[in-house]
């Protein structure tokens, strides 16, 4: 009986174990993959210093880096589509990454080197209000295609981008304003910043019953008695505190936001509360993937986790919209 009952369990919850599973097995090998090969059981079994030493002041931290980023960068896309109700939608498509960029660089004209939780609260506000901005502007022009938004979103995005390089070209700060967006997990000094996301985490599972709602629309928010307008910003908030500080942290990591909450959202549905948590572990899984992949196929040296990301991220993102255009042709006939 018990047997059946176990069987009958792992039916139902297949897909949830197979991404618990799979994320338990990359984080472990990637606290095993490094310039130095000698990190491995056997020398952690035996009590070797320097070996504990090289995992927890350096493996730890840059897989633990990876596994928040992704995360959550994963949940802010959620948030992003349930507010706007678009599924195109996300921080590197609606020019928050781009705004944070900005920030960033600002941030370092006005204050020269200056701490990573400085470069963060700049990268917040240009973040917040980029998102702001956009999302006003969205929700006057009341475009019917939803493939539209995403496409509006990147010029608005490569707008910001021009901005950033004129400003960078003034002030003869190009290479600084390059090295902020490559994404990479080798940033050993600047991963203090990224544990800032386990609070907009919490929260976002928190209140993930009323990112659901406020997804049906402002009518039926308000009917069913949630404040519309307090729990966008609300949202809004999260999603530019993720986006700032992930970036400061790691630099552009593109796509995540947009293709995993897609694919987990096609397996769960748009029930937040019932996925968030899948969908923090399936973006930590695509993440992680990547990151090994960045660091075996030049192996001791790596190649950027952006690029990985863009390659892979690129080529499901033109498959999702692909069928987004489909579809909306087909509901038109």
């Amino acid at each position: 009986m018990r047997l059946e009952l176990v069987v009958k369990f792992f039916k139902r919850q297949y897909r949830r174990v197979l991404i618990y599973t799979l994320f338990a097995a990359l984080f472990v090998t990637s606290l095993m993959i490094g310039a130095v090969t000698d990190v491995n059981f056997e020398s952690l079994f035996r009590g070797d210093e320097l070996m504990w030493s090289i995992m927890i002041h350096s493996r730890l931290p840059r897989t633990l880096a990876v596994v928040l980023a992704a995360s959550g960068l994963s949940v802010a896309g959620l948030i992003m589509q349930a507010i706007s109700r678009n599924k195109f939608m996300s921080p590197s498509t609606s020019g928050t990454t781009n705004a944070a960029s900005l920030g960033m660089l600002i941030a370092y004209i006005a204050l020269g080197t200056s701490p990573a939780i400085i470069q963060t609260i700049f990268a917040f506000v240009f973040a917040l209000i980029s998102t702001l901005l956009f999302t006003s502007v969205i929700n006057k022009l009341k475009i019917r295609e939803v493939v539209y938004i995403p496409l509006i979103g990147m010029m608005y995005g490569g707008l910001i981008s021009a901005i950033s390089t004129a400003i960078a070209y003034r002030y003869e700060a190009m290479q600084i304003l390059n090295s902020f967006g490559l994404g990479s997990f080798a940033r050993v000094g600047n991963f203090s910043v990224i544990y800032i996301i386990t609070v907009p985490l919490f929260l976002s599972v928190l209140f993930s019953t009323k990112f659901s709602i406020i997804g049906m629309g402002e009518d039926f928010s308000k009917n069913l008695g949630v404040n519309y307008n307090k729990v966008v910003f609300f949202g809004l908030t999260l999603i530019a505190l993720v986006s700032a500080s992930s970036f400061v942290a790691v630099g552009g990591l593109p796509f995540i936001g947009l293709i995993i909450p897609n694919m987990t959202t096609s397996f769960y549905g748009d029930n937040l509360k019932r996925s968030i948590v899948d969908i923090m572990l399936f973006g930590a899984d695509f993440v992680l993937i990547c990151d090994i992949i960045s660091r075996l196929v030049i192996f001791p040296f790596e190649i950027s986790v952006s690029l990985t990301i863009s390659v892979v991220g690129g080529i499901i993102f033109m498959i999702y919209l692909i069928r987004g255009i489909r579809h909306g042709k087909t509901k038109t006939r």
